[in-house]
């Protein structure tokens, strides 16, 4: 699988986490302390989050990190 097709993958489903837990984009960029423009890139696959961000964004949304990295649901 391509770093492409990976960034793409973990973005849909921090977006669908995002959203299934009822955040907003600015709650979840303040609490990995980045900019919202950031983490539009990550949810539309334009980079991806680093290790300590996904951990932190599993944590958030009470998932796992397996959960952010498989298949979108």
């Amino acid at each position: 699988m391509e770093q492409a097709e990976i960034r793409i993958k973990i973005g849909k489903n921090i977006r669908h986490w995002r959203t299934w837990r009822g955040l907003s984009e600015e709650a979840v960029a303040a609490r990995l302390a980045i900019k919202t423009k950031r983490l539009q890139k990550y949810e539309y696959g334009g980079d991806s989050p680093t290790c300590d961000e996904l951990i932190e964004l599993a944590a958030l949304f009470q998932c796992t990190v397996d959960d952010l990295c498989k298949e979108a649901p």
